[in-house]
């Protein structure tokens, strides 16, 4: 078993995974209502990284998390509304994948208000099966991030890789 981190640090082996069935960096909506747990970036190795929960998506019948991985980083933009809160899911409502001067781009509209756009030189993506977490989704209601944790997939997480879409270099 490998851990999220290792995924996103490029340390793991996953030659051998299944192919994407809907992939999310090439099909315009794959990720619909997929929830956005936290982003990575990595300026010393140009690497950007979506740690996902994937309990809520419409897309996919297997997989509990999900990392996407964007390498030769060239921008990455968040935008939010400021809202009064302590701890709130963020869904994806749209992800539009694109391809434009050798640079793979994908733009993310969230609910309930905020965009993430993030580009580079190839991205990866990877669905997997954490280990330890519930089928259902915490109560994210008056709750901090820490006491909740242990229901979420999260960097340290140990997990299987099911299926693994890269775009290679663009």
């Amino acid at each position: 078993m490998i851990s999220i981190e290792e995924l996103f640090t490029g340390t793991a082996d996953v030659t051998g995974a299944d192919p994407v069935d809907w992939d999310p960096l090439r099909e315009e909506a794959a990720l619909q209502e997929v929830h956005l747990l936290d982003c990575r970036v990595s300026p010393p190795t140009g690497r950007a990284g979506l740690l996902l929960d994937m309990r809520t998506a419409l897309q996919y019948d297997t997989g509990n998390a999900a990392l996407l991985v964007v390498r030769g980083l060239h921008t990455f933009r968040w935008e939010e509304e400021p809202l009064e809160r302590t701890l709130l899911p963020f869904a994806i409502m749209n992800s539009v994948p694109s391809v434009a001067r050798r640079q793979w781009r994908m733009d993310i509209g969230l609910f309930p208000d905020g965009e993430l756009s993030l580009s580079g030189t190839a991205a990866e993506f990877h669905l997997l099966q954490a280990a330890g977490i519930p089928e259902g989704l915490p109560d994210y209601s008056e709750h901090r991030l820490d006491e909740i944790r242990a229901d979420l997939p999260w960097w340290d997480s140990g997990c299987t890789v099911l299926q693994s879409s890269t775009t290679s270099a663009v």
